[in-house]
């Protein structure tokens, strides 16, 4: 089988990186012609389009985010090498990590804070997409693990084959009404009626935002949508508004936002699941397991 060419893989990222040929050609000291019939033959190699117009630019398309991504650990990889041969650093442990847009930004903080106490210290980065981007991400050995509040049991790795995943309940809890003081003693007061007609920043699409849909729907509860947002809690206070939220984020929610506790939705549940590639292990693992049962 024909290797792939490393050369046709750097001019890429460069594109890619400089979002335009003509500035990927002034950076690598070559003509434009020279680096755009570079990329069509990686693209011949590959048999995917990896680039596309944008404007007056460049965009990478799905296919070629997958190949930059390899193509930053390759060449990570390789100036890692020169430096450990050279003794001027030592090569500190990756940990890739994947975190779903829908869950909240100070709980994941809380299970991740553990990560930067390990011995030795990992180079960690933090992935916060969509579910279904984190399977494929899982699928392809980019990420160690995931935190997602929607369970993932196999993962495609753009063959015909899928690999399972152990994915296991690490948080679950009952969600709330969360709003400045104000806004939640006026709907304590006959909760959970007054949310009919109360302003709402209604979470980003998700296991949450479908749980609360469902409960206000058989209820016949129709609040007043100001907005959708993937973290509402950092708008709330301004916005006046209030929040739906699990309820093992009370303290933080007051803490750090100001929202206090309007009313439960009795019978609603979410949970947030980790998930990785089975049999894969990693510390990092044990220590996010080890911050979720303190949670509890």
């Amino acid at each position: 089988m024909e290797r792939l060419n490393y050369h046709h893989l750097l001019y890429f990222y460069t594109v890619a990186r400089e979002g335009s040929v003509a500035r990927a050609s002034l950076r690598l000291g070559l003509k434009q012609p020279t680096v755009s019939a570079q990329i069509h033959a990686l693209e011949n190699k590959l048999g995917r389009k990896l680039v596309e117009r944008s404007g007056r630019g460049l965009k990478v398309t799905p296919a070629g985010e997958t190949v930059l991504r390899y193509a930053e650990t390759i060449f990570t990889l390789g100036g890692e090498l020169l430096s450990t041969l050279d003794g001027r650093a030592e090569v500190a442990p990756k940990l890739a990590v994947g975190v779903s847009s829908s869950i909240p930004q100070s709980l994941a903080a809380a299970l991740l804070g553990g990560l930067f106490e390990l011995d030795p210290r990992p180079v960690l980065t933090i992935t916060e997409v969509s579910p279904e981007t984190l399977a494929a991400l899982l699928a392809s050995r980019s990420l160690q693990f995931a935190l997602t509040d929607l369970q993932i049991k196999e993962v495609h790795s753009g063959t015909d084959s899928a690999e399972a995943l152990h994915s296991r309940v690490l948080l679950e809890s009952p969600i709330e009404v969360f709003a400045p003081a104000a806004l939640a003693r006026k709907l304590r007061a006959d909760f959970p009626l007054r949310l009919a007609g109360a302003p709402v920043l209604m979470p980003a699409p998700g296991a949450l935002r479908r749980e609360v849909e469902s409960w206000l729907s058989a209820r016949k509860i129709a609040e007043c949508k100001l907005a959708e947002m993937p973290h509402p809690e950092l708008s709330a206070a301004a916005a006046g508004a209030a929040i739906f939220a699990p309820s093992l984020q009370r303290e933080s929610l007051k803490k750090s936002h100001g929202l206090l506790p309007a009313g439960e939705l009795e019978g609603s549940r979410w949970r947030l699941f980790v998930s990785a590639i089975r049999g894969a292990r990693h510390p990092g693992l044990d220590a996010v397991m080890r911050a979720a049962k303190d949670m509890r």
